[in-house]
């Protein structure tokens, strides 16, 4: 199983093939084919019908390629068949409320031999989020947890808005932080796609609490998600400062050490050194 970036992933449809190839045509780090809340059910056979199709086109244009299965019994195994065999690299996961979900899809996909594929669970619930810690260690597959703030949010009878999802969402960090996981999300709603600054201001601020990407509904969600997960030029400039002048430090004897009137220790060399790791996998932005 491979890391792969996961800055942005743009959901469409599974079943409208006349979206995949304006999806490839975006700057999204994954595209998520959708079998699950944006398919009727008279779709979902459609649906998984067209993945091999999408699958070929989007990784012809380069595209890491996931899709959404529905977390229900009677449309479980149908999902999975049809996702393994069309050569995915992940697996969207929604409404994770415990570690026996994540096992038996982990088992499906073990059984099919698709070792490169990798799961991402979506907390959509008070349950999943209370059990968080527990689902985030559940499984080596899993490499990703997300915060679903709409049906979080309908199910806590609350709106989706900074205030209310800044707890939840530092939950899932540390959860998934915990378990050596990919923290994904943002303390707002992904229906902002009207308002895109506002959407910007959202995702910039949620970069800060620890996620490393989110989810997108349109298009014009991409770029502001690329953006706030990306390290600026400024901050990668400014992360190899501190990592030489602490380097420096250390050649000659020292510890810690003082830059730009602030002390720099080892907590902050090593933020400094992950920022420059994020960095180097978009290197062409700062060329």
């Amino acid at each position: 199983m491979k890391n792969r970036s996961l800055r942005s992933l743009l959901y469409i449809p599974g079943h409208v093939e006349a979206l995949v190839p304006k999806a490839a045509r975006t700057e999204a780090d994954v595209i998520i084919l959708d079998l699950e809340d944006a398919v009727p059910q008279s779709e979902k056979e459609n649906g998984r019908q067209r993945l091999r199709g999408a699958t070929t086109v989007l990784r012809n244009k380069g595209k890491s390629v996931a899709v959404r299965i529905n977390n229900d019994d009677a449309l479980l195994e149908d999902d999975l068949s049809a996702a393994t065999a069309a050569g995915i690299d992940y697996l969207i996961l929604p409404k994770v409320e415990n570690r026996e979900f994540i096992q038996k899809v982990a088992d499906f996909v073990h059984a099919k031999g698709c070792d490169d594929v990798s799961l991402i669970g979506l907390i959509e619930s008070p349950v999943g989020l209370l059990n968080a810690p527990m689902i985030a260690a559940a499984q080596e597959r899993l490499i990703a947890l997300n915060l679903g703030t709409e049906d979080f949010c309908l199910e806590m009878g609350m709106e989706p808005e900074w205030g209310g999802l800044l707890y939840p969402s530092q939950q899932i960090v540390t959860a998934a932080r915990a378990a050596g996981k990919i923290p994904l999300g943002y303390a707002g709603s992904i229906a902002q796609y009207h308002d895109i600054p506002a959407f910007s201001t959202t995702v910039e601020r949620s970069a800060k609490l620890g996620f490393e990407g989110g989810f997108a509904i349109h298009p014009s969600q991409v770029s502001p998600l690329n953006t706030a997960f990306t390290p600026s030029k400024n901050a990668v400039a400014q992360a190899q400062r501190i990592v030489a002048a602490y380097e420096k430090s250390l050649a000659e004897g020292l510890g810690a050490v003082s830059l730009d009137n602030k002390m720099i220790d080892l907590p902050i060399v090593e933020k400094a050194r992950r920022v420059l790791e994020a960095g180097s996998r978009f290197s062409d932005r700062f060329a």
